[in-house]
């Protein structure tokens, strides 16, 4: 999309966003030495220790990936609004499935080379049932309930892309309502799934840093990407009531000092050691809503100021948050494997370096192909790859 048709307030965040997930799955696994063991693929462990020990640098940076839930609701409701013959519910998922596709199972291929090494995978049999074991995963399925008591890097190759399947699944259950019974989906189950989903989240784990856990029969990423969903739904029905007011000076002026309050708490956020409970990060859900509502109405000094200067640069960072989130994973690895325990400030230029400059370069891939033969052939040469070091 070019940059003049982005919202680049918006665009920013994401990018702000996809570093602050980054660096809370570092500072947890990388840099909790202590609980580094470079023999054992155990990264799930690693970051629970990391959390108990409170050796984690952003410790409540995951409730960014509730920015992305929200973004995909908002912009849902804003689609179906502003197209006149809107797709229909399997259309729609497989159109959002083929914006981010071809990023993941690259990652996902890539991934897998490092499966196979630290765990010692040998033979050709060995290489197929790994992989094999991950056919959940590659499919977008693996929080659809299909496996027992899931742990990430175990039966999940990649930590991360959880939110995907999430999304995909959410949108099954959100996207035809919002379609076919839209006040319904506005006046009761948009605002009463956002309360009460995130209730249960919080009452039965005490923290929305939840994914690969059951709460009966389903995922609780599916419970927490529907609720994600509806709170998107319910900024952008704000953002449309306050479209059409008509708002005095005085009123400009106090949501103009609430932009500029919603922004000062983003760096707070990523600042260690000022928040003592998962309780208190729910209230960012109302901060990004906030900031998505006046990005998107673009009325007031600092959202315009973000949507009219810098859009290149915005548009190009929005863009890139998305091979950041599905990289940095897999960079974390090799790192881990090895070149462990670097001084932080050496492994954060590290990490960030490494992971900014793969993601320009797939970005800039993924721009240029006309097809999906080149994702193919990157993705059977990986394969390959983790197929030799196999045997």
């Amino acid at each position: 999309m070019n940059a003049k048709n982005r919202t680049t307030s918006v665009e920013l965040l994401r990018f702000l966003a996809a570093t602050g997930v980054m660096m809370f799955h570092f500072g947890s696994i990388y840099l909790n030495s202590d609980a580094y063991n470079p023999s054992v693929y155990v990264f799930k462990t690693m970051l629970d220790a990391g959390l108990r020990q409170n050796r984690v640098y952003t410790p409540y940076a995951y409730v960014f990936v509730e920015f992305f839930f929200m973004t995909g609701g908002f912009l849902m409701l804003k689609y179906l609004d502003e197209r006149k013959d809107p797709l229909r519910p399997g259309a729609y998922i497989l159109h959002k499935i083929r914006s981010f596709y071809s990023i993941f199972i690259i990652a996902f291929c890539a991934q897998f080379i490092f499966y196979i090494i630290i765990n010692h995978i040998h033979g050709i049999a060995g290489f197929f049932d790994a992989l094999m074991h991950f056919k959940w995963e590659a499919l977008l399925l693996h929080c659809a309930g299909f496996l027992k008591d899931p742990s990430f890097n175990v039966d999940y190759l990649l930590g991360q892309d959880w939110y995907l399947s999430a999304l995909v699944l959410a949108l099954v259950v959100v996207y035809p309502l919002a379609l076919y019974y839209r006040k319904f989906y506005d006046r009761l189950f948009a605002p009463w799934m956002t309360i009460l989903l995130y209730a249960v989240l919080l009452q039965t784990y005490g923290t929305l840093n939840v994914g690969s856990e059951y709460l009966a029969f389903i995922s609780v990423a599916i419970i927490r990407g529907v609720a994600g969903l509806c709170a998107g739904s319910l900024a952008y029905t704000i953002f449309c009531r306050l479209r059409e007011k008509r708002l005095t000076a005085s009123g400009l002026r106090i949501l103009s000092v609430i932009d500029i309050l919603l922004w000062l708490s983003i760096p707070v956020l990523l600042a260690p050691g000022l928040f003592t409970s998962d309780e208190d990060i729910l209230f960012y859900i109302l901060i990004f809503g906030g900031i998505i509502v006046l990005g998107f109405w673009d009325k007031t000094p600092w959202s315009h100021f973000l949507n009219t200067h810098c859009t290149r640069l915005f548009s190009y960072l929005g863009g890139i948050s998305l091979y950041l989130y599905l990289l940095h994973w897999t960079v974390m690895t090799a790192m881990s494997q090895y070149i462990p325990q670097l001084s932080p400030p050496l492994a954060i230029v590290l990490f960030f370096g490494i992971t900014f400059g793969l993601s320009a370069l797939l970005k800039y891939f993924d721009r240029k192909r006309k097809s999906a033969v080149p994702v193919a052939v990157i993705a059977a040469g990986l394969l390959c790859i983790a197929l030799a070091a196999a045997l």
